[in-house]
């Protein structure tokens, strides 16, 4: 047998919380095939399996597990899954399709002729007495006509529904209950950390937002010119690489604060916002400033595949210096972003729409860039913010900038 463990996705992992199994005990998995998401304080992260054979989930859904941590096993046959089975008790709750080696018959219900008995998977025999239901109530689905935990879950839905619309009908409606509510959702996980770092960033720091608007008819040309093979690089990618030769420039809005100490840094990564199953991700750009726009779109393309595969690990998020956020796609112009600690400033950019400008005193229909810089007024004062800005405006419209 090959145990699953719980991987180490970065330096600093010492912990994810098991969120879900995403295969019964007894399926048959091959080597690499997500059998488990866990979840650490910044990724969402599929655990593939470690071989082929037959999947033994052990650990239970929502347990804190250490890094290293056993949380299931692969058996090679059907022989060694049923000695797991016997020798390590599971706590996830997972039947198995399985025939067992040998069903313990349930005992009979009143009022059935005696010797009697019904196919019940171990699990499913405890479920039916820790909730007193009647093994005869309930329609096996599993092999054989076998009583498994899904028919055991589907009787207590059904027994759940007419006990609440009962307590509905006699109960009085307590003074200031909320029946309105849709859903109660724990915070925690990924969007723990977004809440905790979204209140550290507005409590700790003091944020300011700069506006600006840019001609974009450069940028397009620019992405035009790039063009390879009818593959297009992405506006992000032109933008990540003006904010790095933006930043060599500026080299003080490439700083944190940690305490009451800034710290302006050598090198430049630029994480790039993104959204994912309802949380906020910004993977990071290594050293875009010596890259090439190409590569650079190469590297975002990845990191989004990385992101929708759950397979980004915690060292894809850290360290950024600077971030870049953009909400084109939604139609935004002008927003205020969030800085992300413990960096001292965001980029913000809006949509590319025509609009009409005043060019040698003729009106003419040109595309245009809005942007928004929110910085830290603790350590960049506006003068420099608002020099920085005017930088990635003017790279903007000219992108030769970005080389001189």
């Amino acid at each position: 047998m090959i145990p699953i463990l719980i991987p180490k996705l970065g330096l600093t992992m010492e912990s994810a919380r098991l969120m879900r199994w995403l295969l019964d005990s007894g399926d048959a998995v091959e080597e690499g095939t997500p059998v488990l998401v866990i979840e650490t304080d910044k990724v969402t992260y599929e655990v593939p399996a470690p071989a082929g054979g037959l999947l033994y989930p052990l650990a239970a859904e929502g347990k804190e597990c250490a890094v290293e941590e056993t949380v299931g096993y692969v058996a090679k046959d059907q022989e060694e899954y049923w000695r797991i089975v016997k020798q390590y008790p599971s706590q996830a709750g997972k039947d198995s399709g399985l025939p067992a080696v040998e069903d313990t018959p349930a005992l009979p219900s009143p009022g059935l002729p005696a010797g009697h008995r019904f196919k019940a998977s171990p699990l499913a025999r405890a479920m039916a007495a820790e909730h007193n239901l009647d093994l005869s109530s309930i329609t096996g689905t599993g092999p054989g006509g076998r009583i498994v935990r899904a028919d055991i879950l589907a009787a207590l839905g059904e027994k759940a529904k007419v006990t609440a619309k009962r307590i509905e009908e006699l109960a009085e409606p307590a003074t200031g209950s909320r029946k309105d509510i849709r859903e109660s959702i724990p915070i925690r996980g990924v969007r723990k950390i977004i809440f905790e770092n979204m209140y550290q960033s507005l409590s700790q720091s003091a944020q300011l937002t700069l506006h600006t608007e840019a001609s974009a008819e450069a940028l397009v040309a620019l992405r035009d010119r790039l063009t390879s093979d009818g593959k297009k690089v992405s506006f992000n990618s032109i933008l990540v690489k003006t904010a790095a030769a933006a930043l060599r420039l500026h080299p003080k809005v490439n700083a944190s604060v940690e305490k009451d100490m800034m710290h302006v840094w050598k090198q430049i990564h630029i994480g790039l916002a993104m959204e994912a199953n309802d949380a906020l991700i910004v993977p990071v750009v290594r050293t875009p400033d010596r890259k090439s726009i190409r590569d650079i779109d190469q590297e975002i393309a990845e990191l989004t595949k990385k992101l929708r595969e759950n397979r980004l690990s915690p060292d894809d998020l850290v360290n950024g210096t600077f971030t870049i956020t953009n909400l084109g796609f939604a139609d935004i112009d002008f927003f205020t972003p969030i800085i992300r600690p413990p960096e001292s400033a965001i980029l913000g950019v809006g949509r590319i729409v025509k609009k009409s400008v005043v060019k040698k005193d003729t009106m003419v229909a040109e595309r245009r860039l809005s942007l928004s810089l929110t910085f830290d007024h603790r350590i960049i004062d506006g003068a420099p913010a608002a020099r920085f800005l005017k930088t990635i405006k003017d790279m903007i419209e000219d992108p030769v900038l970005m080389i001189g």
